[in-house]
């Protein structure tokens, strides 16, 4: 074998297993499961840790391609809290050929697998309309349909949606160009919601009702952001969520495990009213980068970036933290970060979601079981990935080796890009992303193309 992992701990919720056994990789893909000590290039001894597949991140804002290559920066930092594959392409905004995109990650290799969605902002944006006030006409919208088959015949996963971001646009639009996605195999949109806080579950409806108008399977994006205010949203939602369930209506969530959200100042976000629906001030705000770095807004500071520098990435503390560990331990809700980085500045979540949910679980929030599936098979399964998210013999070799003793995000908001402790291996098609504990700067990531 190229690689043996003994003695560990495995973990996998598809299987419900969890037994120590050995693990054998040959070729990429997992070569044999079982108890017999077999000879390999390089073993690792996984006496008291815990083996389990690699984490999916449903939900992140991947680097930009510019001029044929991927600057990676929040890539690394995906592989080192475990993350084999990653999905960008979230909240309407993505590269406007996702094919190119693509390509370039099998070109180059890359850090993480990486699959993408292709956006409606993206789109809008592509056929001249950059008023995000402003709905699409009949003709725009008919002009991104190409761009769309375009992009899902290139292997999007299918349309995403940033509804608070392009708050003119449409459920028309919006309808008309997730249906294209339900022409396809296996095609899922994902949203980020219209509307948060007191009509947080009036937003959770329409997009409800896009999805069965469309057929297409609907997840709703990072739901702690538009529920977790601590006013019992977050259980309307929720229950809303199980509701359409019961009606054949296939709405699922995710959610980051912090109390403080992210994105850039100059979006639709930051609107009228975005203080007063949230009972807060512009001290709320933390700036991650530029002039104003480190500093909680004043009224001067808020109002000069969204004039002068409107793509200033910027947390926003306005979360309530039991209503978002709700949302984790709900079963209809799995993890993912939403990162989101620029030059290694941002929210704490690009470097830290993964491992601070295992740190989580040794404090009690869910058990090792719930909170992998969560991470691993659960979004595996929501986006039909049948060889990764589990330790079955043919699957992919996306494997992580971590210590559920000393496991732990590491990232703060002053220095968001640290790396977690515990994440001992991680393994992406068979190759060490993460060898004892340190990045080893190798790209074993491809495209994932559905």
């Amino acid at each position: 074998m190229d690689i043996l992992i003994k003695n560990g701990r495995a973990i996998d919720p598809s299987l419900n297993m969890d037994i120590e056994l050995n693990i054998g990789i040959e070729n990429g893909r997992i070569a044999y499961i079982g108890m017999d000590d077999i000879d390999a290039e390089h073993v690792i001894n996984a006496t008291g840790k815990i083996v389990a597949p690699g984490f999916i991140d449903i939900h992140m804002h991947e680097d930009p391609l510019v001029d044929g290559e991927i600057g990676y920066d929040i890539a690394w930092r995906m592989a080192s809290m475990g993350v084999t594959t990653a999905v960008g392409g979230n909240c309407g905004i993505s590269p406007i050929d996702v094919g190119e995109y693509l390509d370039t990650v099998d070109k180059d290799g890359s850090p993480v697998n990486f699959a993408l969605y292709i956006g409606h902002q993206t789109l809008r944006e592509a056929v001249g309309l950059t008023d995000v006030y402003k709905a699409a006409d009949f003709a725009q919208v008919e002009a991104m349909k190409p761009l769309v088959r375009r992009a899902l015949e290139d292997g999007a996963l299918g349309v995403s949606l940033g509804l608070e971001y392009t708050p003119g646009a449409s459920t028309y639009e919006a309808i008309e160009l997730i249906k294209l996605a339900g022409e396809y195999k296996d095609k899922l949109s994902a949203a980020h919601f219209r509307f948060d806080v007191d009509r947080g579950v009036e937003a959770i409806k329409e997009l409800s009702f896009i999805s069965e108008v469309t057929e297409v399977p609907m997840q709703v994006s990072h739901i702690g952001s538009c529920l977790a205010y601590g006013c019992g949203y977050m259980q309307q939602g929720l229950s809303l969520l199980e509701e359409k369930r019961r009606y054949g209506i296939d709405l699922m969530a995710d959610c980051y495990p912090y109390n403080a959200s992210c994105t850039t100042i100059g979006s639709a976000v930051f609107d009228e009213n975005y203080f007063k629906k949230r009972n807060n001030g512009y001290e709320s705000i933390l700036v991650t980068e530029g002039k104003y770095k480190g500093l909680r807004c004043n009224e001067d500071i808020f109002n000069d970036l969204r004039m002068n520098y409107p793509d200033t990435i910027v947390i926003s503390f306005n979360m309530d933290m039991e209503e978002v560990n709700t949302a984790l331990k709900h079963p209809l809700v799995m993890v993912a970060s939403d990162g989101l980085m620029k030059d290694g500045q941002g929210h704490p979540r690009a470097a830290g979601t993964f491992a601070r949910v295992l740190r989580f679980v040794r404090e009690g929030l869910m058990n090792m079981k719930d909170a992998i599936y969560k991470m691993s098979t659960m979004p595996a399964e929501r986006l039909k990935l049948k060889d990764r998210g589990s330790l079955i013999q043919g699957n992919w070799a996306d494997i992580v080796v971590f210590d559920p003793d000393s496991i732990a995000d590491m990232a703060t908001y002053e220095d968001p890009a640290l790396a977690p402790v515990g994440m001992d291996y991680v393994i992406i098609n068979g190759r060490f992303a993460v060898e004892n504990g340190k990045l080893t700067k190798d790209r074993p990531g491809r495209s994932i193309r559905k």
